[in-house]
């Protein structure tokens, strides 16, 4: 199985890897690159990068089959648009979250299937929330929270509407957090700041955790007054 995010619509996704199903994926390969048809580069790489990890595994990729698929509409990517004058405001980007199967010829043709699936899906198993959201700590962790500034904007991850909510497990923090987009690579600098505020010196709880929550996807609804404020001194057009 592999699992990937792509730029491309979900109905133009699931499109272009329903022509190829059942295909040699090598030769699936350079028809989502190449054609004849309509062809979609996105999940041509999506594909290429399974057939890679799947050689770095000892198989053969001319004797893999493209076997199932699932295509999901993702989370939309949400990016900061700068402009000239230093203006600046957002663009959405409309995303897939694509998972293909590959299996070796082999096994796939001499597989019996009644009624065969043109999905390969899997369910996440939620992780149960058991934490404590009317804590008396919660106050302060949240009060701490706006001491942690996202490195691009500026602006504290509070305003921004980045925590989604806040609770106590024991000893532990527990915050419900999104960002713009999953795949912000400013994430890890985000979550120091949030340890340095919770466990520092003068910490108020013995550890943090932080479960990402990813829908609804953040938009600049998600916003507070202030930090519509913020974002507009240094020349959002919000």
């Amino acid at each position: 199985m592999h699992q990937k995010q792509v730029r491309v619509p979900y109905q133009d996704a699931r499109a272009a890897l329903a022509r190829v199903a059942g295909d040699d994926a090598v030769s699936s390969v350079a028809k989502l690159r190449h054609g004849p048809g309509v062809t979609c580069e996105p999940v041509a790489r999506v594909l290429d990068r399974a057939l890679t990890h799947a050689t770095q595994d000892g198989l053969d990729p001319h004797g893999l089959v493209l076997s199932a698929f699932v295509v999901e509409p993702g989370e939309g990517i949400v990016r900061v648009r700068r402009k000239a004058h230093g203006k600046a405001d957002w663009i959405t980007s409309v995303t897939s979250d694509i998972s293909i199967a590959l299996t070796p010829r082999g096994i796939y043709e001499s597989a019996v299937v009644e009624d065969p699936p043109d999905r390969y899906a899997v369910e996440p198993t939620p992780r149960p929330s058991s934490y404590d959201a009317s804590h008396p700590l919660v106050p302060e962790i949240r009060e701490r929270l706006f001491e942690v500034i996202d490195p691009d904007l500026g602006v504290n991850i509070v305003d921004l509407g980045f925590v989604r909510n806040i609770g106590v497990e024991n000893t532990t923090a527990v915050i419900t957090m999104t960002l713009t987009s999953a795949a912000c690579p400013l994430a890890g600098v985000m979550e120091d700041q949030v340890r340095t505020e919770l466990l520092g010196d003068d910490g108020i709880v013995d550890d943090f955790r932080i479960d990402w929550r990813w829908a609804p996807a953040w938009t600049p609804a998600d916003l507070s007054a202030d930090g519509r404020e913020q974002l507009r001194a240094v020349g959002f057009n919000i």
